[in-house]
């Protein structure tokens, strides 16, 4: 574990105090630039209720400097990464400082330290996030007004945009900004508490903007200075580290590029509908109509899974039925695609031109317009987010405890008062607390974050085998940002707890702070 340092007494005491801003600053090997820097900010930041935390994985005087720094002023203060810690290069520098400090204050600052992002600018974005009610103000390069003229040599600058461009296409999160890749933004602490954030590479703002899209973001513009002293941290591996980042957040976050994983599900129908097709045709002799309506089904019902299981995995069924019933629903609305995509081709074919490339085109132009009223109509019809059941504060506690037990086919289920660890209610074996369960407890009582646990065997098991997984999910009850409770739930099954069963129960609790509130003594 690094070390957390402070250099001067009383600093302990401020970091309990919730301040206006937090300024946190990664660096690696910026011993030229920090004095300067903290002289900068000192000057802009005249009368404001701030602190500077540098978190550094540098291997020059760097730290030296900003423990001098900080014995002057009470304000700084420096996390050193050693080792193994340094993985993950600036993402986790900087998720570090904004979970272990900056959540004592109320807004948060990322900016780097190489003097390319002015601070004079911090106090126009803490301004502007304030009078705009923000949750995220993005100091952004691209807006009117911003220059990306500090970037060294053009293919930088190309490099720059093709980055922007490439996760505004696959992102609509992205486009929230003129400039997601940037990494001078200041967020509002509150907005953000309850997400994890597991970035790869530098690009922590795309991750933010893509995890939690329900936030409201505004840009000032950026002109993005040259860098005073010392060399640039971009490297290929960076690059490679974005990609991945990309990859990762397509991959892992449910709502993220949802039409590329709506279009790569419609790409493996197609597959799967002429496979069907020749299949039918060729080797079972069948007519080719109905070779071809068998083929259109199969297809029908594989992108309905598929899309189920990928690219909707975040929409919970409410029940079996519900399930079938959006399978039904699937049928008609894939049927209005294909309308759509004939009315597009059609005309174009019989009154422009049915020659070569022209029918390919509007082929294409077809596929692109069918494509687009099927994902339409998918999200607002067969994969319709049911309405959340809300937590009645007014059931007792053994009956809400019945009702989560039922939801997650769960074994046991404990509701906790904090803080001295009292189940309020149990279902199952025992409502009784085991030392597990209390590691379990204790961990988000502590973190204030849901927890997901899956224990298997100590042997990897055979395929295609029906082992048992001991299981448990966590979440925290929360009332003005403090802990009053937890719900706990176990269960020993084929089928372990996943992240729907947690997304859900999170909900669930997020109205459950009166049951334990009213239990308290």
């Amino acid at each position: 574990m690094g070390v957390e340092e402070r250099t001067v007494a009383g600093v302990g005491a401020a970091q309990k105090r919730k301040v206006l801003l937090t300024l946190v600053i990664p660096t690696r090997n910026e011993a030229e630039n920090v004095p300067l820097l903290v002289r900068r900010l000192r000057e802009s930041l005249e009368g404001l209720d701030y602190r500077v935390v540098f978190v550094d994985d540098s291997t020059d005087e760097t730290p030296k400097i900003i423990r001098s720094l900080a014995g002057e002023d009470a304000r700084i203060s420096l996390i050193r990464r050693e080792g193994p810690e340094r993985e993950g290069g600036l993402s986790t520098a900087v998720t570090r400082g904004l979970y272990e400090v900056a959540s004592g204050s109320v807004y948060t600052c990322v900016m780097d330290a190489d003097l390319q992002h002015p601070p004079h600018k911090v106090r126009e974005m803490l301004r502007t996030a304030r009078s705009a009610n923000a949750d995220v103000v993005v100091a952004s390069r691209y807006a009117r007004g911003g220059s990306y003229a500090g970037l060294q040599g053009p293919l930088r600058k190309a490099i720059s945009l093709g980055s922007k461009y490439l996760a505004q296409l696959i992102f609509g999160e992205a486009r929230k900004t003129s400039d997601p890749m940037s990494g001078f933004f200041l967020i509002r602490n509150e907005a953000v508490q309850d997400i994890q954030f597991r970035p790869t590479g530098f690009k922590v703002l795309l991750e933010i903007l893509v995890c939690a899209p329900e936030l409201k973001v505004v840009e000032v513009p950026l002109r993005f200075e040259a860098r005073n002293a010392g060399v640039s941290k971009a490297t290929l591996r960076q690059g490679l580290e974005y990609l991945a980042h990309i990859a990762s957040l397509f991959w892992y976050v449910p709502s993220a590029g949802r039409f590329w994983k709506f279009a790569m599900v419609g790409a493996s129908g197609v597959l799967v509908n002429n496979l069907t097709l020749i299949t039918l045709a060729e080797y079972f002799e069948a007519h080719k109509v109905i070779a071809w309506m068998f083929a259109v089904g199969v297809s029908i019902l594989s992108n309905f899974l598929l899309n189920n299981a990928f690219t909707w995995r975040d929409v919970r069924h409410s029940s079996r039925i519900h399930f079938l019933l959006r399978g039904a629903l699937a049928y008609p609305v894939a049927i209005m695609g294909i309308g759509a995509n004939f009315a597009v081709y059609y005309p174009l074919l019989k009154y422009v031109s049915d020659e070569f490339p022209y029918y390919v085109l509007f082929n294409l132009l077809g596929i692109a317009a069918g494509t687009s009223v099927n994902f339409i109509l998918s999200s607002r019809l067969v994969f319709r987010r049911p309405s959340q059941k809300k937590l009645d504060p007014n059931l007792p506690p053994e009956r809400t405890a019945e009702e989560i037990r039922r939801e997650l086919k769960a074994e046991r289920v404990s509701l906790v008062r904090l803080p001295e660890l009292a189940p309020l209610a149990g279902k199952g074996p025992s409502a009784r607390l085991h030392d597990q369960d209390r590691g379990v407890i204790e961990l988000v009582a502590r973190t204030g974050n849901p927890t997901l646990t899956v224990t298997g065997p100590r042997r990897l098991p055979q395929a295609r085998t029906n082992t048992r997984w001991s299981n448990s999910v966590a979440v925290p009850v929360s009332d003005g940002g403090r802990t009053v409770g937890v719900i706990y739930a176990t269960r020993h099954s084929t089928e372990p707890f996943d992240e729907e069963d947690l997304h859900w129960l999170t909900a669930y609790a997020s109205d459950a702070a009166p049951l334990f509130l009213d239990a308290t003594p």
